[in-house]
């Protein structure tokens, strides 16, 4: 139960009541990380009586959303804002390539094409999430 204290910062005490509710995290004395985040979204800590224990689930919260992103970032499931910001700017200019044959008028091109590209490039946001 180190390793979940030490590397994810959940308590031994969340681990203890993970395990013995019988959380599938736990094999052979090893803990499955993804499992127990998993397991611990699913089964949060009952309200206590006091705000110690308010605040110990309140953390408990907070650390399974990290470990919820870090396990994101490592299924690719996110990607770098910048990663985002070049692929958009690359499929905006060929559009705008493409829309530029078929637009008779030059002036009113750019307009669109330097409004269009200041917008994208404020949001950096295509397809997957970004950090």
């Amino acid at each position: 139960m180190r390793q979940g204290e030490s590397l994810w910062k959940i308590s031994k005490a969340e681990q203890t009541r993970a395990k013995g509710a019988g959380c599938p995290a736990f094999r052979g004395g090893r803990i499955i990380r993804d499992e127990l985040v998993s397991w611990l979204r699913a089964n949060p800590p009952l309200p206590g009586s006091g705000d110690g224990e308010n605040l110990r689930a309140a953390k408990l919260r907070a650390q399974i959303g990290l470990l919820e992103l870090q396990i994101a970032r490592e299924r690719g499931d996110l990607c770098e804002r910048e990663i985002v910001k070049e692929f958009a700017g690359a499929l905006v200019s060929d559009i705008f390539e493409i829309v530029a044959r078929h637009v008779p008028d030059p002036g009113a091109f750019n307009a669109i094409a330097h409004e269009l590209k200041a917008k994208i490039a404020g949001r950096g946001e295509v397809g997957r999430e970004t950090l």
